[in-house]
């Protein structure tokens, strides 16, 4: 009967079953001796540590370990990743007891500790990694091709640009992700394999072949990350789209030459800022990037044969298993998409009783919040809006989701207390109000890009929803938490980049020297590419930015961009590790509006120009380059041929992009009204980024925190509070609790000791292991999303990146990064074919399935309060602060 090893290796209790004698003798036969320890592994086992067939090379390193070298390698691990939030506790609890010695630990002490010292030096403890990231390099097989640029470039960046442009003002929006893209590649490329003569040219050396033989992995990835940049083309389409647009400011100046000029250099200005990222978010083995992790595992099911294992009664591959996922998702989103989309907002709650206001906004989908129902949606992308369910760890998205509900019962506080008027208003809604309860038409109170208080007297102030303001709130008290925490709570790894930084620049000391990761090993064979480069593209960006603030009559300063950079310096570190970390992209755009808005009020051009630059352009685009250059360092590709590759698609993509952003603006009827009939109601991009403009960037700070909103200036002060609190409470409370806890056993009666121990205790031991950025983050995430979109993602999260791993790790480990991928490929294709079907000329399906959704108060924009006789809520017209 085989034992369980400690989950570690596989953080599950299915790696250890009972092994019949004919397993045994299977494993006697392949170790074919007693010798060593492979003979003491199941083929079980060895399916979840070794999942990509390096079997015969895990258990050659696991023989030939020495007990000395495997504690010296467990001491130092244990250690280093005692404040790793994705590191498998079970592994790091058998790790303590494996340094106790053999007489603590008991039987198979020699066996387990060789395979967790094995898995940390040769290998990896994350389960995830492990699945799609191999310990061993080929680095004579092809990968910069010219078909691999061919179709990286010119045809799968391309068509990613123009479907992700297309879509980004669609609410839910769409994206060609990866694992789309991969679909059509991967045809493309076997085509090109079978058409292609093998012509070629040898320069330097190396020959250059129109088809140097079979479509290789790594050529499959390298086109993918080729294109997997072009979708950060659309970060500059928000400020485009509320300048130029009529229902916004309606700027004429913005033509074709501003558009390409401002999506040129915000690209490669983040691409430069990203040589300064890669040593905090890229060789870190605590850089895991979750997102990751279902592109490789994609391309590994559609380039590399398998051998038909049998997975609890699965046999089918990976690489088939996708294409009839893909096929049916095509197939099925056509009843919510298009034919049934009561399935997509499905608050069948609120058809018991469709005019009552209450149960709207507790229970519904579109005006609502959300609360109460558990079964929101059967459309996957809205279960997935929110959540990488099945890519991001369950602990941040439970964390999440739980912080999401408490910032539910935050709205509702606000609303029904009507603070500040936003009983006037819809509950949950991204747009900013007039005091008729009419959207903000700035265009009443601007005069050459200038706020004319005249006229703002005249008119309104804005106003904004309950749930907007919490999001603006909770922004503010993330930024120092998220700082604060990071820094202090991860400091052994962010200082060590740091001073690795500083030796790469001083002595230029490589970026892989004494590392323990074998992916960090292995990458060390290929040259780096230099941080000059990357300062070259930063110093030409900056140029460019200048000339286009000179040339264009935006009213803004070039200080202004040098300011950006300052605070993308200090703040992007911990920002990008914890996308690294916990598998989220966030920008730093509250805390940049806050700035702008004191330094330039009444200026919203210099607001939206900052908020493009310094809230996506450098921390943002910067981060998503190293996710990419992460995915090569797992699938050893040469850092050198990424930025070769990523240099060409941005010069091709931004003419793409900006082609496409001219198309929709021209060209799509009621673009950014609420009743758009395909959802191009920017709800997630136009309106929150126009809402933003006018509080921060026409009324400036000064006047937004210490008359309109002055409870925003507190929140900053509160994230302080939250993060020094989260801070004392983990470091000392391992080491003191226990006391506290045993004298207060003594000093309290036990009736009140009882009572603590059911309320006081459980919360201050929760405080040990929560995350509180993921809780600022889960509460922040409001208006336009509420809990209809969060509900479905948790679920399939516990279910997806909790339930089965644990029980059922090896289909985990093989198929479900591949289903992730799959329907997520289906939506998007189903979605870009319905949209020119029915959706470009409107093709309108009328019938109770599609309608019952919005027939109610929960697809109206109402408030809880009717606007007065006089016509408008708030203060007196003339006495707007």
């Amino acid at each position: 009967m085989a034992e369980k090893i400690g989950a570690s290796v596989v953080d599950g209790d299915d790696i250890n079953p009972d092994v019949s004698d004919r397993d045994a003798e299977k494993t006697q036969a392949r170790s074919g001796a007693t010798e060593g320890y492979a003979h003491q592994i199941p083929d079980d086992m060895l399916k979840v540590i070794a999942p990509n067939g390096e079997g015969d090379y895990i258990l050659d390193k696991i023989n030939n370990m020495t007990e000395e070298e495997a504690v010296a390698i467990i001491a130092d691990s244990h250690k280093f990743h005692a404040d790793d939030w994705n590191f498998p506790s079970d592994m790091r609890d058998r790790m303590g007891r494996l340094l106790k010695g053999p007489k603590q630990y008991g039987e198979f002490y020699d066996r387990d500790l060789r395979i967790d010292a094995v898995m940390m030096r040769y290998s990896s403890p994350y389960p995830g990694v492990r699945a799609v990231a191999d310990p061993l390099d080929d680095q004579k097989v092809p990968i910069e091709t010219i078909r691999a640029y061919f179709l990286g470039i010119s045809v799968s960046a391309s068509s990613r640009t123009f479907v992700s442009t297309f879509f980004n003002s669609r609410f839910p929006s769409i994206s060609l992700s990866g694992s789309v893209i991969q679909i059509l590649l991967f045809p493309c490329a076997k085509f090109l394999e079978w058409a292609l003569p093998d012509w070629g040219v040898t320069v330097f050396g190396v020959r250059h072949s129109l088809n140097p033989g079979p479509w290789t992995f790594k050529e499959q990835m390298f086109a993918t990350i080729t294109f997997n940049i072009a979708i950060y083309t659309t970060n500059s389409y928000g400020m485009i789209l509320v300048q130029k647009l009529d229902l916004f400011y309606g700027l004429k100046f913005v033509d074709f030459g501003y558009q390409l000029m401002l999506t040129l250099f915000v690209q490669l200005m983040g691409m430069g800022f990203a040589g300064y990222l890669r040593r905090f978010s890229v060789y870190p083995v605590k850089a895991l990037w979750p997102t990751v992790l279902p592109i490789v595992a994609m391309n590994r099911a559609l380039t590399r044969p398998e051998a038909k294992v049998n997975i609890y009664g699965w046999t089918i591959s990976r690489y088939r298993f996708f294409y009839i996922s893909c096929l049916a998702m095509i197939v099925y989103y056509w009843l919510p998409g298009y034919l049934f989309t009561a399935l997509a907002t499905f608050n069948w709650m609120t058809w018991i009783a469709p005019e009552n206001f209450t149960l709207a906004v507790l229970t519904g989908s579109s005006m609502g919040l959300g609360l109460f129902n558990p079964i929101t949606t059967f459309d996957w992308n809205v279960a997935t809006s929110s959540y990488a369910a099945l890519a991001q760890p369950f602990f941040a998205t439970c964390t999440m989701w739980v912080s999401a509900i408490f910032g539910g019962c935050v709205i509702l506080a606000i609303f029904y207390t009507n603070m500040n008027y936003t009983a006037y208003l819809p509950i949950n809604s991204s747009s900013a109000f007039a005091n008729d309860g009419t959207v903000y038409d700035v265009k009443k109170v601007v005069v050459n890009n200038k706020l004319v208080e005249e006229l703002y007297q005249n008119y309104s102030m804005p106003y904004y929803s309950a749930g907007y303001i919490l999001t603006v709130g909770a922004n503010f008290v993330f930024y120092p938490v998220y700082f604060f925490y990071i820094m202090v709570n991860q400091w052994t790894t962010v200082g060590q980049a740091y001073v690795d930084f500083w030796q790469g620049l001083r002595y230029g000391k490589g970026n892989y020297e004494g590392s323990m990761d074998i992916h960090n090993r292995l990458m060390s064979k290929y040259p780096e590419v230099p941080d000059w480069w990357f300062i070259g593209i930063l110093v030409g960006a900056i140029g460019v930015s200048v000339a286009f603030l000179t040339y264009y009559p935006l009213d803004t300063p070039v200080w202004l961009v040098f300011l950006m950079i300052g605070i993308n310096l200090i703040f992007a570190v911990p920002l990008s590790f914890l996308s690294a970390t916990t598998g989220t992209n966030l920008g730093l755009g509250a805390l940049i509006q806050v700035i702008t808005g004191y330094m330039l009020p009444g200026n919203p051009n210099a607001f939206l120009f900052s908020q493009t630059l310094g809230s996506w352009a450098l921390a943002g685009y910067g981060d998503n380059y190293v996710q990419d250059q992460k995915m090569a360092h797992y699938v050893k590709i040469p850092p050198r041929a990424v930025f070769r590759s990523q240099i060409g698609t941005i010069i091709i993509t931004c003419f793409v992009a900006v082609a496409t952003q001219n198309f929709i603006l021209e060209n799509v009827q009621g673009l950014c009204t609420p009743l758009q009939p395909s959802r191009f109601t920017c709800a997630n991009d136009g309106h929150p980024l126009y809402a933003s403009s006018l509080m921060w960037g026409l009324l400036g700070s000064e006047r937004m925190f210490n008359h309109l909103y002055p409870m925003f200036k507190w929140c900053f002060l509160i994230g302080v509070g939250i993060s020094f609190i989260f801070l004392f409470c983990q470091g000392y409370g391992p080491k003191y609790l226990p006391g506290v806890r045993e004298k207060l056993r003594t000093k309290l009666s036990p009736r009140t000791f009882a009572l603590c121990e059911k309320t006081l205790f459980p919360f201050v031991a929760s405080l040990l292991w929560l995350n509180p950025i993921l809780i600022i983050q889960g509460v922040q995430h409001w208006a336009p999303s509420n809990l209809s979109y969060k509900t479905p993602g948790f679920i399939l999260s516990f279910i997806f990146m909790y339930w089965l791993p644990r029980h059922r790790l090896a289909w985990w480990e093989k198929y479900n990064y591949v289903l992730s991928a799959a329907l997520t490929a289906g939506v998007a294709i189903s979605a870009l074919i319905m949209f020119f079907a029915v959706g470009y000329n409107p093709i309108k399906l009328n019938w109770w399935g599609n309608t019952v959704s919005y027939a109610g108060v929960d697809g109206k924009n109402v408030g809880l309060l009717p606007i007065p006789e006089r016509g408008y809520f708030g203060l007196e017209k003339g006495t707007f602060p």
